[in-house]
């Protein structure tokens, strides 16, 4: 178990917009950050990261958080791997204590895989590097094949020992369970080994933790094995760390060159990476021998637009090129297509050349998708009316990908003159490829609460009981929000304010217990009572559990009661409250070269921002009661029914201060 010493150190010396941007392209947007969501699929970025309130908000599906809840998220691991991975970013020693046998038993599945995995990989690569038959037989054949000790260990290469069960055997006496050595495809049912005799290659996520394995058959390791049917490449199954689809080999070590180039070059194989990246272009990745998926461009969007594909100069390499090619521009992604001489693939093309020599090969022969397309196959059909045919529709149904009008446009226009068709022509079949979206709405409406009727009473259902448990909860996470944003300031309250006061059974004004016109803090203001009967306690169990935390540590954290709450209460509900920003001043909108009129606008904006917040406070807090008022009336209205006359003269109170709160709400919401 972690220390608690260590994770307020982690906690204290994380910065969010560094640990998001392991992950994401992130640009400066005034004194925040802003770039595509890393949880859902989106072409106009509405993520933000707000180094000043060390939080995320994504705008579009509302996942909020700190750093710890982002590498939570990301990497789906629980919170003590969360922290382990920030210290490892930061260097910060992890100091844990000693870990019980009912604590490991209630480490949860994915722990216990990735503890797997950090396991094998050390026994592979210390079985490689350490033992005469890994080097003469593991190590040998990457010598063989070009790669040097420091891209050997740069990407954790390792051999599996011929032995049918010396893994299993290993991993057993380590303490991992049979059952999580299954699941990742180490160990077969008869408890042998699936990888004996292999070359492995550990497959990384984009933070480094290795989720799952290549191996390679070698010949000489498996001479047993004489069926032409035995896989030269075995890959983990999918499980609750590794998602093939979702996945790119290298991706951990090219992420932040494919940042800086703005650029992402896509191979096919392990080896390909290797050697590509051996030969010092380190912008590179591979989708593992499957065809290119959603998931996949998805990952590579979050670092560039840009993606440049590099397959074999065969036909198979043309097709799986020409197949990846509609899925990326369907993202608004540019995508350049290189083939190389026959006979080369980039492992062999990188062995022959040097970086500087690769580089500009790139750069001189990537072409974009439509001259790939024309070079590659307008030949084919040449002399073939139906054929050629059949390809222009191919190629508009291409071009009806692109989302950007603009650069559709300019792609007809180019397209028109390599194949000498009319524009016109081309884009009515760009036009019906892409087919007429139909477009749809959705408006937010807020349902007003009808003034209640103060001559008689209906009979109550579980319905109405329901609904106004939901309003209650709704004002409860509106009061809160205040609390949370505004907690510091003062709100003028004065006696014409109905916060202050009821109505008796006998119809006399009865004050509470502030003495009005004064400025009070929210803070203060909660703690008093705010209806008849008690002081402000949530019953929505996330509310009550940041307001309880909030009070308790207020006095010693003061201004960093927030930053506080997002490391010790509800990350995510707290940062969607401090990721609506609210009442923000922001002054880059103002010429800085005329400071004084800056300042008057500053502080016009400023007394602005009080008025509202003052407003905003008075009819949170009053729509908060009269929806309390209203869970009495209905209360009330239920013993009426059953005869109880002395609930009667309290139940035309309450139906009078739920009518003069209704007349002095704004229902101004947050």
């Amino acid at each position: 178990m972690i220390t608690q010493e260590t994770i307020d150190k982690v906690l204290f010396t994380t910065r969010v917009e560094e640990v998001v941007g392991d992950f994401v392209s992130l640009k400066r947007a005034g004194s925040s950050y802003k770039g595509c969501c890393p949880f859902h699929d989106e072409k106009t970025p509405s993520f933000v990261v707000s180094p000043a309130k060390g939080i995320y908000k994504c705008f579009g599906c509302g996942k909020a958080g700190n750093s710890v809840s982002f590498v939570m998220e990301q990497e789906k691991c629980s919170f003590t791997d969360a922290i382990r991975y920030l210290a490892n970013k930061y260097h910060i020693p992890v100091i844990e204590t000693a870990v019980s046998a009912e604590e490991m038993a209630q480490r949860d599945v994915r722990e216990s895989m990735l503890a797997v995995n950090r396991f094998a990989t050390e026994y592979f690569e210390k079985n490689m590097w350490e033992t005469e038959e890994g080097k003469a037989i593991g190590l040998s054949y990457f010598y063989e094949r070009g790669f040097t000790e420091e891209i050997i260990r740069k990407f954790q290469l390792g051999f599996c020992p011929d032995k049918k069960n010396a893994f299993t055997e290993a991993a057993i006496k380590a303490g991992y369970k049979l059952e999580y050595l299954q699941k990742l495809g180490f160990t077969n049912d008869y408890q042998n080994d699936k990888y004996h005799g292999r070359v492995m290659f550990p497959i990384t996520s984009i933070s480094g933790m290795v989720i799952g394995f290549g191996g390679r058959i070698l010949s000489a390791a498996n001479q047993h094995a004489k069926d032409n049917n035995v896989p030269k490449y075995i890959n983990s199954p999918e499980s609750e760390i590794y998602n093939k689809s979702k996945t790119l080999y290298g991706i951990s070590q090219a992420r932040n060159e494919i940042t800086r180039k703005d650029e992402c070059i896509l191979v096919e194989g392990y080896t390909d990476v290797l050697s590509m990246h051996q030969a010092g272009i380190t912008n590179v990745v591979a989708s593992s021998g499957t065809s290119l998926t959603n998931d996949q461009i998805n990952l590579i969007k979050r670092y560039t637009e840009n993606i440049v594909i590099i397959y074999d100069g065969d036909n198979a390499g043309i097709k799986a090129a020409v197949r990846g090619i509609d899925m990326i521009l369907e993202k608004d992604m540019n995508v350049r297509i290189l083939l190389l001489p026959d006979g080369d693939d980039p492992d062999t093309f990188s062995h022959k050349h040097s970086a500087e020599e690769i580089a500009a090969y790139i750069q001189q022969n990537k072409t974009d998708f439509l001259t790939f397309r024309t070079q590659s196959e307008s030949k084919e059909c040449e002399n073939d009316p139906i054929a050629r045919s059949n390809f222009i529709t191919s190629i508009a149904s291409t071009i009806a990908k692109i989302p950007n009008s603009v650069k559709r446009a300019v792609y007809i226009q180019e397209c028109s003159k390599i194949l000498g068709i009319d524009e016109q022509s081309l884009d009515n079949q760009v036009k019906r490829s892409a087919g007429t979206p139909q477009r749809t709405y959705q408006t937010n409406q807020v349902q007003r609460t009808a003034s209640p009727n103060t001559n008689t009473t209906k009979p109550v259902t579980h319905s109405h009981i329901t609904t106004i448990d939901k309003e209650i909860k709704q004002s409860e996470h509106d009061i809160i929000s205040l609390l949370i944003k505004y907690g510091e300031k003062e709100v003028r309250l004065t006696a014409s304010d109905f916060f202050y006061s009821m109505y008796d059974s006998n119809e006399n004004e009865k004050k509470l217990d502030i003495d009005v016109p004064t400025n009070i803090l929210i803070y203060d203001i909660l703690q008093k009572k705010i209806d008849s009967v008690e002081t402000f306690t949530p019953i929505n169990e996330p509310e009550r559990t940041i307001y309880n935390t909030y009070y308790q540590n207020f006095d010693e954290q003061k201004e960093n009661i927030n930053s506080y709450l997002l490391n010790y209460s509800n990350p995510e509900l707290i940062a969607n409250i401090l990721g609506d920003n609210g009442y923000e001043i922001d002054v880059d909108y103002w010429d800085k070269n005329k400071e004084k009129r800056k300042e008057l606008k500053l502080k016009e904006q400023q007394d602005k921002e009080d008025t509202e917040i003052s407003n905003l406070v008075k009819d949170t807090l009053l729509e908060y009661m009269k929806r309390r008022y209203k869970k009495k009336k209905i209360e009330l209205t239920e013993k009426i029914n059953q005869g109880d006359k002395e609930s009667y003269a309290t139940f035309v109170s309450i139906n009078k201060a739920i009518d003069t709160i209704s007349r002095k709400t704004k229902h101004t919401t947050l």
